[in-house]
């Protein structure tokens, strides 16, 4: 379902549980061990523990030190085992230190998250952690009293790394409003587990039914970049031309790479609908008579639509000015 570097993730839905917990729950797609000080841990004692794991899911291994050797070691651990590393900084923010340390273990073949408070991460350094290869940015959204999906957005429309965010999340609502704004996983700090397992076959059923799990709202709506992929021709002011310039892109690109795009798919086609194809019509979940008889017609269902909405975001946002 989601592919992050080496790992592949049967669902978005991650679980942040204490080192050495020996039973964390399987149905998440990542399970992250959590809390492991390298200053007190040894490479051998967590090798040890991690030998003792027979999990279905991806792992990972969440680690800070006041050194960079052990972290250096976890990371051709992690490397070597198919771990998801992840660098702690949200402990301790020490300005400079990630960027040292991020092409170092990359250097390692490692996938790599890097946890951090919101506080602490500039624009500077999300656009220079992309440039590192960092993989994941796992945003703790915990104190942020219900911003957290605004401070995601943020990292989406600086076309940043991966997201994973983590927050309290008590219904499918608070983890839908999550990735409707970007984030790739959410990840849950010790969480129920029949919660867990719920929400983790939840959001499974909704990118079964829907075609994409974490669908951007319209821009007109508040929603991140990604939604060029809903967007009109950019005929009259609206919010569809501050996105383009957090691309670099001018109108007119916009409506060529969008018709290229469309060109031998589906989206090419959709007489009758407001601009002639359905690459300019909107989310499926928004009601639209024309867009739905242009659909019927071509015998493409809501899942195959959103599908092809979901690669034409991608290939848009490749766009380099």
């Amino acid at each position: 379902m989601l592919k992050i570097g080496y790992l592949d993730l049967d669902n978005p839905i991650a679980i942040v549980t204490p080192y050495q917990n020996p039973n964390p729950e399987e149905a998440a797609g990542l399970v992250l061990f959590d809390g492991i000080d390298l200053d007190r841990i040894s490479i051998d004692d967590l090798e040890s523990f991690l030998d003792e794991l027979h999990l279905s899911a991806a792992l990972g291994i969440s680690v800070y030190s006041s050194e960079d050797r052990p972290i250096l070691d976890a990371a051709r651990l992690a490397s070597k085992r198919l771990y998801l590393l992840e660098l702690d900084f949200s402990r301790s923010f020490e300005k400079g230190r990630p960027l040292d340390l991020i092409p170092k273990i990359k250097k390692c073949g490692t996938t790599l998250s890097l946890r951090i408070h919101p506080e602490d991460l500039t624009n500077d350094l999300i656009n220079a952690t992309k440039r590192e290869g960092l993989d994941l940015i796992h945003l703790d959204l915990q104190r942020q009293n219900g911003t957290g999906s605004k401070l995601v957005k943020k990292i989406v429309d600086l076309r940043g790394p991966k997201i994973m965010a983590l927050e309290t999340v008590d219904k499918f609502e608070d983890a839908n409003i999550l990735l409707a704004m970007g984030a790739d996983i959410v990840s849950l700090h010790s969480p129920d587990p029949e919660f867990a397992n719920w929400l983790a076959g939840a959001v499974k059923d909704y990118d079964r039914i829907t075609g994409w799990y974490n669908a951007p709202k319209h821009i007109c709506s508040g929603g991140d970049i990604r939604g060029l992929a809903f967007c009109c021709p950019p005929i009259k002011r609206c919010p569809v031309f501050n996105a383009l310039k957090k691309v670099g892109m001018t109108p007119d690109d916009f409506v060529q790479r969008k018709v290229m795009l469309a060109k031998g798919t589906p989206l090419e086609h959709g007489e009758g609908t407001c601009f002639g194809n359905l690459v300019w019509c909107c989310k499926i979940t928004k009601p639209c008579y024309l867009r739905e008889v242009a659909m019927e017609r071509i015998k493409l269902s809501g899942k195959e639509y959103m599908e092809l909405k979901r690669k034409l975001a991608e290939e848009l946002l490749k766009y380099e000015s």
